[in-house]
Parts: structure tokens; C-alpha cells; sequence
């Protein structure tokens, strides 16, 4: 005896696209090269999405028509992965993509992280109060170009950064931190961390871990994006793309 369709119990419901104006990274492989750029929702519908690039790109202009892209969003605490086709291109820095097949849900957003290449300022608060410190950072004001900024190599997540800090940091101390990253157009993101490790304190410049406190969805984006960079540029675009036990021990 067959079981009937109602018997079966409800289809599960696909997994969430897109929505309107949400920041998206656009991964294509072209002739074994890699390529992410970060871009922004315009139009989302079952099988059409438009989208805006942050800038206009040589690479894109190289894609053709049917070029694959994966484009990598967030949705709740997860990444999401959507296989996409080109079907358009609308102007330089604007494209229209086909979804293919259905959204897969990823690792966390916080757990994968990359040795990230930026300039980055780093801020002891004088409070503890993370509303406080975030209010103070908010109000003030700090060129791109302010020496204040060093280039370094930083430990970037979603949810942390580890860097060369100082002697001064102690355990749950606040930081207002902020970090010029080499996105196009450059992007300077801003937010509260709390120190949560210190690595070889005895020196004059330990390894400063910290996990955020304060920021926004949209900085936490291009963080994100410029991990998924990072990340991708190293190892290249798996299906198996997995945060191994170092990930997960870190902030």
C-alpha cells in the first residue's frame, strides 16, 4: 500500500534568499582565478536577482553570460550559500543572476575567520559599560588617513579580532577599535571589543584577543565579506568549507 502525498507531512520550505538591500559576497572562478567582490540586494525574486556591485570591477566585466557565482549571505547566526547563474549584465556595476537550486545553510557567521591584511586603530575605553563606550566611539570622529591607524596583520571574524596590541590591555577591558579594510571602495568599520585573551602578556607587544562587543549588521558584513576574501584567496571555493577546531577555540 503507497502513502498518500498528505500522508507524506508538508514539503519542507526552501531555504531564505536574499532579502532587498542586504549586503552579499559574489564568488566566481574564472580559468582557475578567484575573484570576491561584495555587492548589495536590489531586487529579489524566486528566479531573478539584481544586484549592485560596491564598485565597478574589471573582473565582472569579464563574466559572460551563464558565468557560475556563488553568492555567500547571512541569515540569522548562519552563512548562506546560493549556486547562481548571469543572465544580465544592466550596467557596469549592476547585474541581474538566476538562482540554481536551493540556498545552503553554511557554518556559523562568527566561526570563520582569516589573517587579514589592514590598518587597524586599537583604543583602551575608560568605561566598561559597553553602551557607554559605544556612544563615545559614535561620537567621534577619526580620518581614514590619521596616523593614528597601523598597518598590521589581524586575526578577523565576525564576532573578534586578535592583534599586536600592548601591555596596557587587561582582561575584559573594552576597546574601541576600528579597521580600514582593503574592500573596493575601502571601508572603515568601527566597534567595541572586549579583551578576552591575552597571549605572552610579558611582552611589550602581546597578542590582544578580542570579541565584539558593539557593532553594526551592516559593518559586521563587510567584516564577513572581507574574511570570505581572505579565506578564498588561501584555500580557493569548496563544498566542503568547514571551520576546523582552531576556529572555534578563537574569539
Amino acid at each position: 500500500m503507497t502513502q498518500s502525498a498528505e500522508s507524506k507531512g508538508p514539503t519542507p520550505p526552501a531555504a531564505p534568499l536574499p532579502v532587498e538591500d542586504q549586503q552579499v559576497t559574489i564568488v566566481s572562478v574564472r580559468d582557475g582565478h578567484i575573484s570576491v567582490l561584495p555587492a548589495r540586494v536590489l531586487v529579489t525574486r524566486p528566479h531573478k536577482i539584481a544586484l549592485s556591485l560596491d564598485a565597478p570591477s574589471a573582473e565582472a566585466q569579464r563574466w559572460t553570460d551563464g558565468q557560475a557565482l556563488t553568492l555567500l549571505y547571512t541569515h540569522g547566526e548562519h552563512i548562506m550559500r546560493l549556486r547562481a547563474e548571469l543572465r544580465e549584465r544592466v550596467a557596469d556595476d549592476r547585474v541581474t543572476v538566476e538562482p540554481i537550486g536551493d540556498a545552503k545553510e553554511g557554518d556559523r557567521r562568527d566561526f570563520r575567520r582569516a589573517d587579514v591584511d589592514a590598518r587597524i586603530r586599537i583604543k583602551k575605553c575608560d568605561t566598561r559599560d559597553t553602551a557607554i563606550a559605544r556612544e563615545q566611539q559614535l561620537a567621534s570622529v577619526i580620518p581614514d588617513d590619521s596616523p593614528e591607524y597601523e598597518r598590521q596583520v589581524v586575526n578577523l571574524s565576525g564576532s573578534g579580532v586578535s592583534f599586536d596590541g600592548s601591555n596596557a590591555f587587561a582582561m575584559e577591558d573594552l576597546v574601541d577599535v576600528r579597521i580600514s579594510l582593503e574592500m573596493k571602495p575601502r571601508r572603515t568599520v568601527s566597534m567595541i571589543g572586549r579583551v578576552v585573551r591575552i597571549i605572552n602578556p610579558e611582552l611589550e607587544r602581546p597578542i590582544v584577543a578580542l570579541r565584539f562587543a558593539e557593532l553594526s549588521e551592516a559593518d559586521q558584513d563587510a567584516v564577513i565579506y572581507s574574511v570570505f576574501a581572505a579565506h578564498f584567496a588561501t584555500v580557493g571555493l569548496g563544498d566542503d568549507d568547514e571551520p576546523g577546531d582552531d576556529e572555534l577555540d578563537a574569539p
